[in-house]
């Protein structure tokens, strides 16, 4: 597990939007980071309105929000 505190928030959009719905514990293996770490940008990202959580704390993208991934397609 990564000892950053930081995580690009890109890159946790990318990976969300890769494979939504996921729990706090999916994307912080998938980014190898911290759960704490990932739950604070998670967090964020809802209070900005560019995620949402979902029932059992799942979260999904915020609808109309594109990642670079998501605008290559």
């Amino acid at each position: 597990m990564g000892d950053s505190d930081t995580i690009d928030r890109e890159l946790l959009l990318a990976v969300l939007d890769e494979s939504q719905p996921a729990t706090v514990p999916d994307l912080a293996a998938s980014l190898d980071a911290h759960p704490m770490t990932v739950e604070r940008h998670c967090e964020r990202l809802q209070r900005s309105g560019e995620i949402r959580q979902c029932t059992g704390g799942a979260y999904t993208l915020s609808e109309g929000v594109r990642t670079d991934r998501t605008a290559a397609d």
